[in-house]
């Protein structure tokens, strides 16, 4: 049986009307979203885009939300999931009782501010995936050899067993901040302040926008976030539960997003750099956490067992493995977040997750060993045995050098 339509006339002329104007708000964001999308795929239009239209917009937002103590990123997501959820119910209510065009405007209003924030976003965050790649001081591939950077390794770990011998561990493994996380902010900001060297050619917007802590970070922590930029509000939000480690260098990895560079493998590379390359120890210690397994690669195997067995003595194995326990704590929603991460990284023209390690990349070749009669070589449990060899040094092994030997 049909259900009768209640709305006057009146009402079908004020909703119908409602629905007109946010049928054309969506078009006209949507046509933003398509006109960005086209638009970014040329790097030079990029890069003007996200210097010139995308940074005052984070600068703004930046400035007003920093007034605010609390995430407003928090709010925002909390406060548009029950803004769905009770138009959806209206939408359903008003349809059973008779006023369809009632509820079919309050869809049309809500699908009209979706695409208004998407549009805010890709102007804010589109553009910064498709610029010029991010400039930093590192070495030539071919500038220094096997046994540079084998010094570059020693001269690595050397610092690292110093810096963990200082440093203050729990008897959990947790490492103890010596700065509380408003102080760690500041340090922080300071330490950003580099990027603004004519080095770099004002690629870096030289405003730091404010880190803040989250209200729900065990529910960040179940689905595996420690941390989330949103550029539109310009605030850079984080998992207030996550081990310090891992606090510092991603606060420093999603303020590179604020930054201006959104690409993973990059703020991953300029935020280790910072960090690795600081004056700070505090600082230096929490980068070389993030470089150790891509130092390794530069040792030989009994320099390898030796520095193992040193940071062994200097607690790092508690450090990391403190880290790992945690994570090991979260597992039922992190798959989800994994997922829809990905999709977003696909969809922005990165390689999904798999983005992250790009700056850690190293091509190595692998060589069969024969014996003096030309016969292979084997291990005791039998797998041919081969050398290994470096034929070109990742961005992390190239910046490392430039700072230790350049």
């Amino acid at each position: 049986m049909k259900r009768p339509d209640r709305e006057s006339a009146v009402e079908k002329r004020f909703y119908s009307r409602r629905m007109l104007r946010a049928a054309i708000v969506c078009a006209a964001a949507l046509a933003v979203i398509v006109l960005c999308l086209l638009l970014e795929r040329s790097e030079s239009v990029s890069e003007f885009c996200s210097r010139y239209i995308s940074r005052p917009i984070v600068w703004l937002m930046g400035r007003i939300s920093s007034v605010f103590p609390f995430s407003l990123f928090e709010i925002f997501v909390f406060a548009a999931v029950a803004a769905a959820l009770t138009l959806a119910v209206l939408f359903i209510i008003y349809c059973a009782g008779g006023f369809p065009r009632r509820g079919a405007s309050y869809v049309t209003v809500l699908a009209a501010v979706a695409l208004c924030v998407g549009a805010v976003y890709t102007l804010c965050t589109g553009f910064n995936y498709y610029r010029a790649e991010a400039p930093l001081p590192m070495a030539e591939n071919d500038e220094y050899g096997k046994e540079d950077y084998a010094q570059v390794a020693e001269l690595f770990f050397e610092d690292l067993t110093a810096l963990l011998e200082k440093a203050e561990i729990d008897g959990s493994g947790n490492l103890v901040s010596p700065y509380s996380f408003d102080e760690l902010n500041d340090v922080i900001a300071e330490e950003f302040k580099r990027l603004d060297d004519e080095y770099f050619g004002g690629y870096y917007t030289s405003y730091t926008p404010e880190a803040k802590l989250m209200a729900s970070s065990e529910l960040m922590s179940e689905l595996h976030l420690i941390g989330i930029t949103f550029s539109p509000l310009g605030e850079a939000n984080l998992n207030a539960g996550v081990p310090v480690c891992d606090l510092v260098s991603t606060t420093a990895h999603e303020l590179m997003h604020a930054k201006g560079v959104m690409r993973e493998s990059e703020a991953n590379l300029v935020s280790y750099w910072l960090l690795a390359t600081s004056d700070n120890d505090f600082l230096r210690l929490c980068g070389y956490l993030e470089l150790t397994s891509d130092m390794f690669m530069l040792t030989d195997t009994e320099r390898h067992e030796y520095w193992a067995q040193r940071l062994t003595e200097c607690r790092y194995d508690d450090v990391r493995g403190y880290s790992s326990r945690y994570w090991s704590q979260y597992t039922a929603l992190s798959r989800i977040s994994g997922f829809f991460n990905d999709v977003y990284l696909a969809i922005n023209g990165q390689g999904g997750t798999e983005s992250y390690n790009e700056g850690s990349q190293t091509e190595i070749t692998f060589t069969p060993v024969y014996d003096d009669e030309g016969n292979p070589v084997y291990d005791e449990s039998g797998g041919q045995i081969f050398e290994s060899e470096i034929v070109a040094y990742s961005q992390i092994h190239r910046f490392m050098a430039e700072y230790f030997l350049g």
